[in-house]
């Protein structure tokens, strides 16, 4: 007794779908991934690294020098005609006005200097480039989560389009099995099977599309999120809430005080003001002082000379004033400032475009909310007739042709709910751009 036992458990054991005993997929909740996508997607670390480096810049410039000083060192080898008369007993002559070998080397530091207060003018701009990369990253943090909002939605608006074309080819099998061979229908005659079984592969060739724009969409999802994985268990469609938003006043007010799009508007245009102001007054000489020093040194190269070799020490110091104003680079300014101009005109246009699109965002959210409730609603209420509808195509009350034709209105009818769903998802985020506040928590 106890053998038939262990046999029948290991059977039931060994025959079980391994499916069944693999850990499941990681769970990826729905504000999980909004907030994973915030803080740490691709665009995200780009922007914070662009952000990095505004800052050291802006360390960069609060140094008191331009430049770091300039060493130079150098050598000389030459000739120079002397009038030194030379005694080289090797050859027992007199030499007078040839060619004497010259040697010497010299050193000097130079070091340039702002006068003009570029440096107040260079921190300025400096901070101002800051400024714009802190709201850049605030924007592409809202634009990940926006991303992440529209993927996940689309995943689950998917899997829940999955389930419903699942349930409904089981249904067709169904009825292929209870028709068997010898259903013909009042309308359709002997064809009747054949559109049944061409409404079987359609809905198949259907659920097949959608679970491999799922897939698609899992693993850029997976990448935004940065999860290793593309396999997650995501919230079913009906567990996320669409959320009521405040009065629209208190989105205008936000937008005006905390809008990331006309924040980062804002910011560029103030660092090419000051770009402007830097170049213009680089037209003022920055001086640099220079000091050098070194010594020369002339002889014959004979074996035994008359006189030592004449030996020169020296020291000279300088200023150096490069005359920028007469220069191409006088036309800097000139273009800094029509780039300054350029983004006064686009931030003017912004904060236009961005109060329209406001309104047009709320009441476009409001609509679609609206709309996906009342049609989610419908579609419960008339999921549940199928079975009904199912007893009169049984019962030849109704052809073939109305039990697809109702089949095919539900389902464009749940089509169009998805994209009522992912409209209003689009609304929501470009109601978070435009007001830099998070309105789904």
């Amino acid at each position: 007794m106890t053998r038939v036992i262990i046999y029948t458990f290991g059977v039931l054991i060994l025959g079980y779908p391994r499916s069944h005993f693999a850990e499941p997929p990681p769970a990826l909740s729905y504000t999980d991934a909004l907030s994973a996508a915030h803080e740490n997607s691709p665009d995200v670390r780009i922007a914070t690294q662009d952000l990095n480096i505004a800052e050291a810049e802006k360390a960069k410039s609060d140094s008191f020098v331009p430049e770091a000083p300039s060493i130079e060192a150098s050598v000389t080898r030459g000739t120079s005609k002397d009038s030194i008369e030379v005694l080289d007993y090797n050859y027992t002559a007199q030499t007078n006005g040839q060619k004497l070998p010259m040697k010497g080397w010299e050193v000097g530091i130079s070091q340039k200097f702002e006068i003009a207060g570029e440096r107040g003018l260079r921190q300025e701009e400096m901070g101002a480039r800051k400024r714009y990369f802190e709201a850049r990253l605030s924007n592409q943090q809202l634009q990940s989560r926006a991303q992440a909002r529209e993927l996940y939605l689309q995943v689950s608006l998917l899997q829940d389009w999955e389930q419903h074309l699942s349930e409904h080819l089981v249904r067709f099998y169904r009825l292929q099995a209870r028709f068997g061979g010898g259903y013909i229908d009042r309308r359709l005659g002997s064809y009747s099977l054949v559109a049944l079984n061409m409404g079987i592969q359609t809905l198949k060739s259907e659920r097949d599309e959608v679970r491999t724009l799922k897939e698609k969409l899992m693993r850029e999802l997976s990448i935004l999120v940065g999860q290793p994985s593309s396999d997650l268990k995501l919230d079913s469609i009906d567990s996320i809430k669409m959320p009521d938003l405040p009065p629209l006043e208190e989105l205008r007010a936000a937008m005006e005080e905390n809008g990331v799009v006309l924040k980062e508007k804002r910011a560029f245009l103030e660092s090419r003001v000051k770009a402007a102001d830097l170049e213009s007054r680089k037209l003022w000489p920055a001086p640099s002082l220079f000091l050098y020093g070194g010594e020369r040194t002339l002889n014959s190269g004979a074996q035994i000379t008359v006189s030592p070799a004449n030996r020169e020490t020296y020291m000279r110091a300088g200023i150096q004033l490069p005359l920028a104003f007469l220069g191409p680079e006088r036309q800097n300014s000139t273009i800094e400032r029509q780039k300054a101009e350029k983004a006064r005109v686009e931030l003017e246009a912004e904060t236009s475009r961005s109060a329209l699109q406001l309104e047009a965002s709320y009441r476009n959210y409001e609509s679609f909310r609206a709309q996906y409730l009342q049609m989610h609603n419908f579609l419960i209420r008339a999921e549940r007739f199928f079975p009904a509808l199912e007893q009169a195509l049984m019962g030849r009350r109704i052809t073939y042709f109305e039990f697809w034709g109702e089949h095919e209105r539900y389902h464009s009818l749940f089509q169009k709910s998805l994209d009522v769903r992912l409209n209003a998802a689009r609304a929501l985020s470009e109601l978070e751009l435009l007001t830099g506040r998070v309105l789904e928590k």
